[in-house]
């Protein structure tokens, strides 16, 4: 964990502050200030992770880099500087909580009980639950993980929906939590476990830019969950939330996605349908 990271979340749990508090003033504070903290996913390629120097990289990081100019374009400021934070889904989220991140860009899920502690954007991208096996393995759908033994990342939501999924085809598996995506797939590649499960995209980025023992993976063909990603950032902040959804209709109307998403997963091939819904229903005129 890096020292501004360790320095965020001990603040969290310190000086915890309430969103009413803080709501009324974050879009005057970062036009005040002209500067943005963002807290992103290092480790979910091709989404969110660092790339080259380190540096954040990925579909998510560049829409929310446009967002950021979007902001900076709607609060009429010469600049906008962006403070970024790496850290894992249960900790960004508890930054965005507690108003130590402005925003937050990585895969994460909007839920209904994700809600309850942060606001979410726009849809920025539509995902499912998928599995991924050493080629030739013997499992070929969901009730073939009955009694295997499967990697999941901690603090996400593929496992809860895997086990419902599981359950309702009279099937269980052992879960076995695994740190990070980098873990949970050096599990798989070493025998540890049976397959690793998590969201199609990313497991197919980690698939193709991975380097393991193991020379081919199988992502099989199923999905057993909904996944909505958007940008959360803290309750109570109208104006915020607002900046935020206003910069990203932009970019939808404006086809800027089709370039963001060519750059970044037009190796995968074309929009799903679903996913090219999702870009024209949030074309939301002014």
């Amino acid at each position: 964990m890096s020292p501004l990271l360790r320095t965020l979340l001990v603040g969290c749990l310190l000086l915890p502050v309430t969103a009413a508090a803080q709501g009324a003033s974050r879009l005057e504070r970062i036009k005040s200030t002209h500067a943005i903290t963002i807290a992103f996913a290092e480790d979910a390629a091709p989404f969110s992770f660092r790339g080259e120097g380190g540096q954040p990289a990925g579909y998510s990081v560049d829409l929310c880099q446009r967002v950021v100019a979007g902001i900076q374009a709607q609060l009429k400021l010469d600049k906008l500087d962006i403070t970024w934070v790496g850290a894992s889904t249960p900790e960004r989220l508890k930054l965005v909580a507690a108003g130590k991140a402005d925003l937050e860009c990585g895969i994460t899920t909007h839920t209904l009980r994700r809600q309850e502690q942060v606001e979410f954007s726009l849809p920025v991208f539509v995902d499912g639950g998928g599995v991924l096996v050493a080629k030739g393995s013997p499992i070929v759908g969901l009730p073939g993980l009955d009694g295997r033994k499967v990697a999941v990342v901690r603090g996400t939501t593929t496992g809860a929906h895997l086990e419902e999924a599981l359950k309702k085809r009279s099937a269980a598996a052992q879960l076995v939590p695994a740190e990070d995506r980098k873990s949970a797939m050096a599990m798989l590649d070493h025998g540890e476990v049976d397959a690793y499960a998590g969201d199609r995209g990313v497991l197919i980025g980690q698939a193709m830019s991975t380097k393991t023992r193991t020379p081919e993976w199988t992502l099989l063909e199923l999905q057993f969950s909904y996944e909505p990603y958007a940008f959360a950032m803290p309750r109570g902040d109208p104006a915020l939330r607002l900046a935020v959804n206003r910069a990203l209709a932009g970019i939808y109307r404006t086809r800027q996605i089709e370039d963001v998403y060519g750059r970044w997963l037009g190796r995968f091939g074309p929009p799903p349908p679903l996913v090219q819904a999702m870009f024209l229903l949030n074309q939301i005129p002014e």
